[in-house]
C-alpha cells in the first residue's frame, strides 16, 4: 500500500510564491525589453528628423549663398559693362557648377531597405504606404519603380534627392505668373499682326519638328538593336512621343536678351508667340500619340481607326483648351474693363 506524502503548508506557500515571483520577474524583463525596443525607435525617428532637417537648414543656405553670389556677379558683370555673358547663362552656370559638386563632391547615403515578398495590387502602386512598426504607424512615399537588377544597391545622395527640383513645380506654380507677365506686357499690335507666321511656326514647326526627331530616334533604334547594343523594345510610336516632348522649346533666355537689347519687336513677337504656342501643340500631339492604340493581337501596327482616333483627341483637346482660354480671356476683360469705368 502506497503512502501518500502531504507536504506541509509553509512548503506549498514558499513554491506558490517563487513561482509568483519569477513571473513578476519575467513580466518586468519583457516590459523593460518592450520599453526599450519603444525607445530605441523613437531615438532613431527623432534622429532620423534632425538629420532631416538639417539638410534642409543645409539647402537652403546653398540656394541662399547661390542667388546672392548670382546677383553680386550681375552687379559686377554691369559695372564693369562685361556683354559677353548675359545674368540668365550665368546662373546655368552656377547652377551646373553647384550641381556637379552634389553629384561628385559628397559621398552617397546607404538605405536600410528590406525587401518584402511579392504581392500583387489590383488598383496599381499606391502614393503613400502606412506601415505598422510596434503599434506606431510610419508613412512612406512612392518614389517611382527601381530597377530589378539594382534592388539591392539602392543608395544616392540625401542631399541631391532633396535639391531635385520638381518638374510639376515649375509648369503649374513658377511659369504660368512668368508667361502671364510676358503675354501681359506684350505689344499686342505687333503680335495680332504676326499671328499667322506664329500659328505658322507654332503648328506646322513643332508638327515638322515632332517628325523629323521621331524618325531619327527610331533610325538610331533600329541601329542599335542591329549591332546589339539594345535589348529593350522601342516602337515607332515611343519615338514620336519622345519627338513631341522634346519640340517644346522655350528660349527663356533668347527672349530675356531681346527684352534687355531692345530688338525689333514684330521679331520679339514672333519668337515669344510660338514659344508660347509650341508648349500646347506638343501637348496635344503627345496626348494624341498616346492615345493611339490599335486595337487586334499586333498593338504596334498601323489602324487606320487608332489613327482617326488620336486625330479626334487631337482636335477635341486642341478645341477644348482654345474654347477655355477664350471664354477666360473674354471673362477677365469684361470684369477688367467694368472695374475701369
Amino acid at each position: 500500500m502506497d503512502v501518500v506524502t502531504i507536504p506541509k503548508p509553509w512548503k506549498l506557500f514558499l513554491k506558490e510564491k517563487n513561482i509568483f515571483l519569477l513571473c513578476l520577474f519575467l513580466l518586468n524583463h519583457v516590459s523593460k525589453m518592450n520599453a526599450e525596443d519603444s525607445g530605441m525607435e523613437e531615438l532613431a525617428t527623432e534622429k532620423e528628423a534632425e538629420e532631416s532637417h538639417r539638410q534642409d537648414s543645409v539647402n537652403l543656405l546653398t540656394f541662399i549663398l547661390l542667388l546672392t553670389l548670382t546677383i553680386l556677379t550681375i552687379w559686377l558683370f554691369k559695372h564693369r559693362r562685361v556683354r559677353f555673358l548675359h545674368e540668365t547663362g550665368l546662373a546655368m552656370i552656377y547652377g551646373l557648377l553647384v550641381g556637379v559638386i552634389l553629384r561628385y563632391g559628397i559621398p552617397s547615403t546607404s538605405y536600410h531597405h528590406k525587401t518584402p515578398p511579392s504581392c500583387s495590387l489590383k488598383e496599381g502602386p499606391v502614393s503613400t504606404l502606412l506601415l505598422n512598426v510596434s503599434g506606431k504607424f510610419f508613412e512612406y512615399t512612392l518614389k517611382g519603380e527601381i530597377n530589378s537588377h539594382d534592388i539591392h544597391n539602392v543608395e544616392q545622395n540625401d542631399m541631391l534627392r532633396k535639391v531635385t527640383f520638381d518638374p510639376e513645380v515649375f509648369f503649374n506654380i513658377l511659369l504660368p505668373p512668368i508667361i502671364f507677365h510676358a503675354g501681359y506686357s506684350l505689344k499686342k499690335r505687333h503680335f495680332f499682326r504676326n499671328l499667322g507666321s506664329i500659328i505658322t511656326y507654332a503648328f506646322l514647326g513643332t508638327a515638322i519638328s515632332c517628325f523629323v526627331i521621331g524618325n531619327l530616334m527610331y533610325g538610331v533604334v533600329k541601329l542599335m538593336q542591329a549591332i546589339g547594343q539594345l535589348t529593350d523594345k522601342f516602337y515607332y510610336t515611343d519615338c514620336l512621343f519622345f519627338g513631341a516632348v522634346i519640340s517644346a522649346t522655350d528660349p527663356v533666355t533668347v527672349l530675356a536678351i531681346f527684352n534687355e537689347l531692345h530688338a525689333d519687336a514684330d521679331l520679339y513677337a514672333l519668337l515669344f508667340g510660338e514659344s508660347v504656342m509650341n508648349d500646347a501643340v506638343a501637348i496635344v500631339l503627345s496626348s494624341s500619340i498616346v492615345a493611339y492604340q490599335p486595337s487586334g493581337a499586333n498593338t504596334h501596327t498601323f489602324d487606320a481607326a487608332a489613327f482617326f482616333k488620336s486625330v479626334g483627341v487631337f482636335l477635341g483637346i486642341f478645341s477644348g483648351s482654345f474654347a477655355m482660354g477664350a471664354v477666360t480671356g473674354v471673362g477677365t476683360a469684361l470684369i477688367s474693363f467694368q472695374f475701369t469705368m
